[in-house]
């Protein structure tokens, strides 16, 4: 009997041991590739202010014929809420410092990576 509970006890901590294990490697896994695109939002940095990036947004917008249906403008954020062909477009601005913005693009309620990307190419050069 002795020799049984040594037996079920050195395979209970092997399983343990290994469930941690794939319990960890599954973690570091989730956060590879998450630097762009996370949580169904494609995010970007821009060099300019957060005025520049907006006003950027609002022409791109106009370019690709969204319909805009919500804006907001502040001095250091800005979101502009719009419909496309995609769905529904959200562009979240958030300044960093007066030389730096980081952009947010949504499209959908869970987001569409491929979506964002087309739109985030149409708006790229004005970054």
């Amino acid at each position: 009997m002795n020799i049984n509970k040594c037996v079920m006890t050195g395979l209970v901590c092997g399983m343990i041991v290994f469930q941690v294990g794939c319990l960890m490697l599954g973690a570091v896994g989730a956060g590879v590739g998450a630097g762009m695109y996370a949580g169904g939002d494609l995010e970007t940095k821009s060099s300019k202010a957060v005025a520049e990036v907006y006003t950027a947004v609002e022409q791109a917008c106009k370019d690709l014929k969204f319909d805009v249906y919500k804006q907001e403008q502040k001095a250091f954020s800005g979101l502009i809420v719009a419909n496309s062909d995609f769905g529904k477009v959200a562009f979240k601005m958030k300044g960093k410092s007066p030389t730096e913005t980081e952009l947010s693009i949504r499209v959908g309620t869970f987001g569409d990576k491929g979506a964002s990307e087309l739109i985030l190419a149409k708006l790229k050069p004005n970054l």
